[in-house]
């Protein structure tokens, strides 16, 4: 526009030219972005097998596939609300050092039992913070059941809904055990059988 002297229309026709411009380049982007799935897009979550940590009703547990190739990933999905719930854990653990017992549920955050020796696997001192997470004991992935003398593999939730995780299932075949330090009544279990 030139000062002084009204509008100037070959000046306003540019700006809208260039406006338009831009916004056609942003839609091609989308265009050309759009048929190409992001990683972690539902179609591929849908084919790795997933523990889901779930809730219904007053009960909470984890629903986990029956089995798992070596080598395969295994995905593990929070379903339920923190807020409400509070965080959980996807805790490895042998089958011995899993709390049975309401007793060994009630005293399995003092010391000497596993969920304070899952506390430790995340570096937790007292009622301090989780400084590691995940807790990986082994090599990389889900390989390695913890005990109250061993260290095992180990994921915290968080407070952020729908959190999850994604690693390779590096044990050996064979059953593992799994359960949640901050709820020790949420078991499972999942066979993992030799890779192809």
């Amino acid at each position: 526009m030139r000062r002084g002297k009204g509008i100037d229309l070959k000046q306003i026709r540019l700006v809208v030219a260039a406006a338009v411009v831009a916004v056609l380049c942003i839609a091609a982007t989308a265009a050309t972005a759009a048929p190409y799935p992001e990683s972690g897009s539902s179609a591929e979550e849908a084919s790795v097998p997933t523990v889901y940590i779930r809730e219904s009703g007053r009960k909470l547990f984890f629903e986990a596939p029956k089995t798992v190739i070596l080598g395969e990933s295994l995905r593990i999905v929070n379903t339920t609300n923190p807020k409400k719930i509070g965080p959980h854990t996807f805790s490895l653990v042998t089958k011995g050092s899993l709390p049975k017992t309401a007793k060994q549920r009630q005293l399995c955050f003092t010391p000497h039992h596993i969920c304070k020796a899952i506390a430790s696997w995340h570096g937790v001192k007292g009622n301090g913070p989780v400084k590691e997470n995940p807790a990986e004991a082994g090599a990389d992935g889900w390989d390695t059941l913890g005990s109250l003398s061993k260290e095992g593999d180990s994921w915290f939730t968080g407070e952020k809904p729908g959190a999850s995780i994604t690693q390779q299932v590096t044990a050996e075949p064979g059953r593992i055990y799994f359960m949640c330090a901050i709820h020790p009544w949420m078991h499972g279990t999942i066979n993992v059988l030799p890779g192809g």
